[in-house]
């Protein structure tokens, strides 16, 4: 099996980061995945946007809060229907579990839920996935999980494949987070270090 690295960028103004990544891919479909409204309200909509205007993007916020099988069917739907060849992702752990399930089953043959139940393995890496958070308790952005809902039942893909290619950890999008929020996260990321 393929070992997949990543590149990370961890710092105040690293989405500028991007600037560079995308001319080295060159996409010409962009799926961008973001939250309905944390997009915006976290600041990434004003910065990201005018680093997008040159690319043609196809954006996907229509999901709840926790992943469930119809929303990663209507993002494979779309990523199909516009042929995208490259995926951004901005948000926080639902929204990166959204964007790296859709990345990886819209590579693979067959139905998600057979992917996700077992019956199927991956075998294909899925685009170019650049991962930029918006919190800081989920980790998504770097691990090879990613958490899909099925009845209320509460699912996990895993596989090398599933890993961004790039973090773009940048913590100006985190400021804007509500107090508790905040702290939850917060608590999260050290459970997790745990």
């Amino acid at each position: 099996m393929i070992k997949m690295q990543q590149q990370e960028y961890l710092e105040s103004n690293s989405i500028n980061n991007l600037k560079k990544i995308l001319p080295k891919h060159n996409p010409k479909n962009i799926f961008l995945v973001t939250g309905k409204a944390s997009y915006e309200k976290c600041g990434a909509k004003k910065i990201i946007d005018p680093i997008l205007s040159n690319y043609d993007i196809i954006h996907f916020s229509d999901l709840n809060v926790n992943p469930k099988l119809v929303d990663i069917e209507n993002g494979i739907k779309l990523f199909k229907e516009n042929n995208c060849d490259f995926v951004i992702v901005v948000g926080g752990g639902s929204v990166m579990d959204v964007a790296k399930s859709i990345n990886i089953l819209v590579a693979n043959d067959g139905k998600p839920e057979d992917y996700v139940n077992k019956k199927m393995t991956i075998g294909n890496k899925g685009k170019i996935l650049v991962a930029i958070p918006t919190t800081s308790g989920s980790g998504s952005e770097a691990t090879k999980f990613s958490v899909i809902y099925i009845d209320k039942t509460k699912y996990s893909l895993e596989h090398e494949f599933i890993l961004p290619d790039y973090a773009i950890v940048d913590t100006q999008f985190t400021i804007s987070l509500p107090k508790n929020i905040t702290a939850c996260t917060g608590v999260d990321a050290l459970c997790q270090g745990i």
